[in-house]
C-alpha cells in the first residue's frame, strides 16, 4: 500500500523553481557509513528546500517469493505500512497529516523500498515514525485481508490492459522456471492463499539492517545523521538472512504465445534474453538500443515503421537489465491487420543491426542523447536522487558511477555495437507474444 501525504504546495513549487534553474545540476556528494548492525547508510546534502528524504532499500524483491506464494514480497511491503506495535493505520495517517510528510512502499522483482519525505523541522518526529514502521510493523489481520482484496482487484483490472498482458506473458515465457518469470503482484489464487504468518516470516527473514541500505538526503549533514539518526538505527537488530541462489534460466529457441482478446488494436512483444545490469556490455547495448528504438522519433524502428510506413501507433525497443538477468524486447501497438507486417519490419531492423556497423552520425546522436539526458533521470527531486544512489549501491556500480557514466557511453564504438548485437539479439529465435483479435492479425 502507498500512504501518501503531500508536502505544502509552496515547498513543492520552490523545488520546481530550483531544479528548473539548471538543465544539468551538479550531483550532490555522497558520504557512506557502515553501521555495526550491518546497515549501509548513504548521506547527501541538498539545502535548496527545507526537507529531508529517507529512503530504505531492502533486498526483499519478489524473486524471493517461495514457490506457490507469488505476491508475498509485494504484500509484505504493502503490509508494513498498515500499523505498528503502538500505532494503527489511521493513527499513522493522522501523524503524517500533522507533519505534512509523505510515505510510500514499493516492491519490485529485485528489492523493496520504503520512502518518506519530511520537513526538516519535523525530522525527529518523522524519522521516529519511519523507523517504527520499518522495524516494528504489527501486520493487523483485518487490514491485511483488505489489502489482499485491493491487490486482487488490481490484478483483475490488468486483464483489460493489452500491454500489461503482453509484457507479463513475455516475461513468463522468457524466464522459464526462473524467479523473474512471476509477476510482482502474484496471481489471484496465490495472493488469496497468503497468510499473515507467511508475511511475518518473510518480514523476519529479510527485513534486517544487514540486508538493507538507507539513503538520507536533503537539508541535513552527515554530522547530523551521525548524531541524530544513527543511535536509533543501531537499535534495529541484525539477524542471519536465508541464503538464496538466483539461477537465471531462459526459454530455448523460438517461442510464440498467442492471446486472443477483443481489443481494438494488436499488441506485439518480441525479444530475447539479454544481460544483467552489472555486465560490462551494458553501455554498448544501451547505445545500440537508443539507435534501434528507445522511443525517440529518430530511431530506426520509429522512422521505418511509424513515420515511413504508418503501421504502428507506438513502437519502441527496450532493455530491462535487472540485478541477476535481463531482457531485450520490441513493443508494437498497431492495427490488427498491420501486426504481421510491422513485426516483420521490426525483425528486419534487428537483423540490420547484426549485419553491419551503425553510422557515425547515428552513433554520435545516440551518445549525445544518453549523456545529455542522464542527469535528468535523477535530478528532479530529492526522492529521485535518493532512489538513484540507492540503486547504484545495490547494483554495485561503484561510488564514481555518475562521474564515469559519460566516459562509458562515450567510449562505445560501431564495432562494440555490432559485437553486442550479434551476441545478444536473436531475431530468428525470438520469444513473441501477440495480444488481440487473432483472426484479424493473421499471426
Amino acid at each position: 500500500m502507498s500512504v501518501k501525504k503531500i508536502l505544502p504546495l509552496a515547498l513543492v513549487f520552490a523545488a520546481l523553481v530550483v531544479f528548473a534553474a539548471s538543465d544539468c545540476p551538479a550531483m550532490p556528494k555522497v558520504e557512506r557509513m557502515a553501521l555495526d548492525n550491518g546497515l549501509k547508510v548513504l548521506v547527501f546534502e541538498d539545502h535548496t528546500v527545507p526537507a529531508v528524504t529517507i529512503h530504505l532499500l531492502v533486498s526483499a524483491g519478489s524473486w524471493r517469493d517461495p514457490p506457490g506464494s507469488g505476491g508475498l514480497a509485494d504484500l509484505t511491503a504493502k503490509s508494513v505500512l498498515l500499523g505498528t506495535r503502538e500505532l494503527s493505520f489511521d493513527q499513522i495517517n493522522d501523524r503524517l497529516d500533522f507533519i505534512g510528510a509523505s510515505l510510500d512502499a514499493q516492491c519490485s522483482k529485485d528489492f523493496t523500498t520504503i520512502t518518506m519525505q519530511v520537513l526538516k523541522k519535523d525530522l525527529a518526529t518523522g524519522f521516529g515514525l519511519f523507523l517504527e514502521i520499518a522495524a516494528e510493523p504489527s501486520f493487523p489481520p483485518s487490514d491485511i485481508a483488505s489489502e489482499k482484496d485491493r491487490v486482487i482487484g488490481k490484478i483483475r483490472s490488468l486483464e483489460d490492459e493489452p500491454l500489461e498482458i503482453a509484457n507479463r506473458a513475455f516475461e513468463k515465457a522468457l524466464f522459464i522456471g526462473c524467479p523473474y518469470a512471476s509477476e510482482v503482484e502474484g496471481t489471484e489464487d496465490s495472493v488469496a492463499g497468503i497468510s499473515r504468518e507467511s508475511i511475518l516470516k518473510f518480514y523476519n527473514d529479510f527485513y534486517r539492517p544487514n540486508n538493507s541500505l538507507l539513503v538520507v538526503g536533503g537539508d541535513i549533514t552527515p554530522a547530523e545523521v551521525k548524531e541524530k539518526l544513527v543511535p536509533a538505527l543501531l537499535r534495529w537488530q541484525a539477524a542471519p538472512v536465508p541464503e538464496m541462489k538466483f539461477t537465471p534460466r531462459f526459454a530455448q529457441g523460438a517461442v510464440t504465445i498467442r492471446i486472443d482478446k477483443p481489443f481494438s488494436q494488436a499488441t506485439v512483444v518480441i525479444g530475447n534474453p539479454a544481460l544483467d545490469r552489472a555486465d560490462k556490455d551494458y553501455y554498448a547495448f544501451l547505445v545500440m538500443n537508443n539507435i534501434l528504438g528507445s522511443g525517440n522519433l529518430s530511431s530506426r524502428l520509429m522512422t521505418e515503421i511509424r513515420v515511413r510506413k504508418g503501421l504502428a501507433y507506438a513502437v519502441e525497443s527496450m532493455i530491462l537489465a535487472r540485478k541477476y538477468a535481463g531482457s531485450f524486447r520490441v513493443i508494437l501497438q498497431t492495427k490488427d491487420r498491420s501486426a504481421g507486417e510491422a513485426t516483420a519490419l521490426a525483425v528486419k531492423e534487428i537483423e540490420r543491426l547484426r549485419s553491419r556497423p551503425v553510422s557515425d552520425s547515428e552513433l554520435e546522436r545516440a551518445k549525445k542523447f544518453l549523456i545529455g539526458n542522464f542527469p535528468l533521470r535523477f535530478s528532479s527531486t530529492q526522492q529521485d536522487y535518493a532512489r538513484f544512489i540507492a540503486q547504484v549501491e545495490f547494483l554495485g556500480l561503484g561510488a564514481d558511477y555518475p562521474e564515469k557514466y559519460p566516459d562509458l557511453i562515450g567510449a562505445v564504438t560501431p564495432a562494440d555495437i555490432l559485437r553486442v548485437a550479434r551476441k545478444y539479439l536473436k531475431p530468428q529465435e525470438p520469444v513473441m507474444v501477440i495480444v488481440g483479435e487473432l483472426k484479424n492479425t493473421g499471426m
